[in-house]
């Protein structure tokens, strides 16, 4: 299996594929000698990524940070975390290609960024197996083709919603361990506030977060206080 593209809704954009090809020799090279790949990376003018098969980043320039990682930095992140639901539902199909055996996988597709804007974005993906790095497997490099500006009207992100929706539903003491980890009370403190064993506490958390579809406790902090921002509920916080 070679390469997998699908229709694009615009002219295709042979200077944007020749400069990932370009960006992705590079990269390669740099890989293969052990050298840094962020000064690679980071002097592109799109979002530019390096991740690893199970999806966490490796590497990202700060174009990258700032459109779709917000406050807190990606790198050793899994994109699942912090990725919009449209953008990580795209991500994770793309990925599975590229370690299926594509070598390449280009698309549009539409996505919203940290800042709530609606995007439609051009993406071409590169797979780095055998470039001699143990966890280096795809090279993403995403080009935003056009912003919606969003009116305060439409502050809601689907995503937050249907976030809110899955945090509504979990189970009472699911939602109070959720919100004493995002306020910063350890796992005794929690079991003697709610008077259970740190293990129950650590199966709730653990729950909580599977179902919130979170990988990691600061991952959940995010989302916790993404929620509390964007008013669906005071935490407290």
């Amino acid at each position: 299996m070679e390469n997998f593209s699908v229709p694009l809704s615009h002219h295709l954009d042979a200077a944007f594929a020749q400069e990932v090809e370009r960006l992705f020799q590079e990269v390669w090279h740099a890989l293969l000698r052990h050298e840094p790949v962020y000064p690679v990376i980071d002097a592109v003018s799109d979002c530019a990524y390096i991740k690893s098969a199970d999806g966490q980043i490796l590497h990202s320039n700060s174009i990258f940070e700032e459109t779709f990682a917000g406050t807190v930095n990606s790198v050793g992140r899994f994109s699942a975390d912090f990725l919009s639901e449209t953008i990580r539902t795209v991500s994770l199909h793309s990925d599975a290609l590229l370690l299926a055996g594509c070598s390449s996988v280009e698309f549009e597709h539409a996505g919203i960024d940290q800042r709530g804007r609606s995007l439609t974005l051009r993406t071409m993906k590169r797979s780095l197996t055998g470039c001699g790095h143990p966890r280096a497997a795809i090279l993403g490099v995403t080009r935003i083709i056009e912003v919606k500006q969003c009116d305060s009207s439409e502050l809601e992100t689907p995503q937050l919603a249907s976030l809110w929706n899955r945090f509504a539903s979990l189970e009472d003491r699911e939602q109070q361990v959720a919100v004493l980890v995002t306020k910063g009370e350890t796992v005794k403190r929690m079991a003697a506030l709610l008077k259970v064993s740190d293990k129950t506490i650590e199966n709730r958390r653990n729950s909580a977060m599977k179902k919130l579809g979170v990988s990691t406790q600061a991952a959940l902090i995010c989302l916790m206080v993404r929620l509390q921002d964007n008013g669906y509920c005071d935490f407290g916080l």
